[in-house]
């Protein structure tokens, strides 16, 4: 399954489709767009844990004042650019409807802060099964406590600086 209505949280057990999801759109976007950096993150990009059916992609770019002509390809790829919910630092696309959201694309400056924290967060817990199992264990609680995504996305923020240090 991949796609989850926005503001919702359904966590599933780790599919393999959820990979080759991600190489599809991966390859979709860097036959379209150049001179770019793209990688998997979030949740779905970890083998060994529960996660929201929606994959999360970091776009590196060089720089962030070209934001522009990198903003007008990605919607030409029929991702939809949210100006209210990202930063300066970090652009916000997202893929498919409202009742069905199946990717969040993040633009960051490449091996920026933002980026090295996407990556880092990601790695540490392929690479660390007990910290894997902990995160997950968080957001299978949080899921219970909050039926607002953004009270369980901020709640979740603690552990996720606590292990990008």
């Amino acid at each position: 399954m991949i796609g989850l209505k926005r503001k919702t949280i359904k966590l599933l057990s780790h599919q393999k489709q959820w990979d080759s999801y991600f190489n599809k759109e991966k390859k979709r976007i860097l036959s379209f767009v150049k001179d770019i950096h793209v990688e998997h993150v979030g949740s779905t990009a970890i083998p060994s844990i529960k996660a929201k059916p929606i994959i999360d992609i970091v776009i590196g770019i060089d720089k962030m004042k070209d934001f522009n002509i990198f903003k007008n390809q990605f919607i030409k790829l029929g991702f939809e650019y949210h100006d209210n919910r990202g930063t300066v630092h970090n652009k916000f696309f997202t893929k498919g409807p409202a009742d069905c959201r199946t990717v969040y694309v993040h633009v960051v400056k490449y091996k920026g802060s933002i980026w090295n924290k996407y990556i880092n967060f990601r790695d540490r817990l392929i690479s660390n099964n007990t910290l894997a199992k902990e995160y997950q264990q968080l957001k299978v609680s949080l899921s219970k406590k909050y039926k607002n995504r953004d009270k369980y996305t901020k709640a979740k923020a603690s552990f996720i600086k606590k292990v990008n240090g």
